[in-house]
């Protein structure tokens, strides 16, 4: 059990496909498109729209809906999270604790995910055994493993996740089953998202397969819904099954994320970008010219 739980760990938040570090790149890339959006809105108008380069403007969108889409699609998505195939994602990760939900009991929940004494009445009495050996009048720093309080709330969520008292508690309390369908229903309100980015972007689908497959609208608030869903369920997963939460998945800018933004794209002569444009057109034009002889 113990080795399962390790995996549960590093595929939330050390592995470099890490659930944690999916979400912060979401929350980074949604923030930074909506500033985007508030730049094309505050944009001069012109007679044919925006005086904006529709060229680079739609590779930031593509590019932003495409990522989005596929990132929501890889923390949803039904895989395993073992072997040659293993992912890192959300619904794995609750599929596998679900497995296993008669072994992850109460004092699995406390010593093994948590670390921490399964009794922490004996903890609380070396706390104040410690205090009472120590100067009076002098600060004293407490050593961590002396602090009660995070084994009796694991205990107290324990109470919830089972549906028993502090009275009626045992050591091999167990989930409620009930608590993995609330998630799992929360995790298929994502289904249709995981499906469009099957048919429209991970596979080129054809129209007879796509038919009924696709999202006919999602836009920025549904992005940021998902988001959303998917960061407040991964808090419940990490908590449970990992000792750790998500926290804000939006990481704090270390450098001004702004900068230069007052200045233009491109300011040098506009010829040498034609000059480049040309260049590749002629190229990619002649890759269609083959022969049998090249096969």
């Amino acid at each position: 059990m113990r080795h399962r739980i390790d995996l549960w760990k590093r595929i939330f938040d050390t592995d470099d496909n890490a659930i944690s570090k999916g979400l912060s790149k979401l929350a980074w890339d949604l923030t930074a498109f909506t500033c985007v959006v508030e730049m094309v809105r505050k944009a001069p108008d012109t007679e044919g729209g925006k005086r904006l380069n529709g060229m680079i403007l739609e590779m930031l969108v593509s590019g932003f809906w495409s990522s989005t889409m596929q990132g929501v699609r890889r923390l949803a998505e039904r895989e395993t999270i073992h072997g040659a195939r293993g992912v890192c994602s959300i619904r794995g990760l609750l599929d596998d604790a679900k497995a296993v939900r008669h072994r992850i009991t109460r004092r699995v929940f406390v010593e093994d995910i948590a670390g921490l004494d399964y009794n922490y009445v004996v903890t609380e009495d070396k706390y104040w055994q410690f205090m009472f050996s120590q100067p009076r009048g002098q600060g004293v720093w407490v050593p961590r493993e002396l602090d009660a309080d995070p084994s009796k709330q694991r205990h107290v969520l324990f109470d919830w996740l089972s549906g028993t008292t502090p009275q009626t508690s045992h050591p091999e309390d167990i989930i409620r089953e009930d608590v993995f369908t609330s998630l799992e229903q929360r995790l298929a309100r994502l289904d249709g998202v995981v499906e469009h980015v099957n048919v429209e972007i991970a596979h080129a689908a054809t129209e007879f397969s796509r038919t009924g497959r696709a999202l006919q609208n999602w836009n920025l608030t549904d992005a940021k819904d998902a988001i959303k869903e998917l960061t407040q369920i991964a808090q419940f997963v990490g908590d449970w099954f990992c000792f750790s939460g998500v926290g804000t998945v939006l990481p704090h800018p270390q450098f001004d994320q702004f900068a230069y933004l007052d200045q233009p794209l491109f300011s040098d002569d506009r010829q040498l970008l034609q000059d480049t444009w040309d260049a590749m057109e002629q190229e990619i034009s002649q890759w269609h010219d083959v022969d049998t002889g090249m096969l």
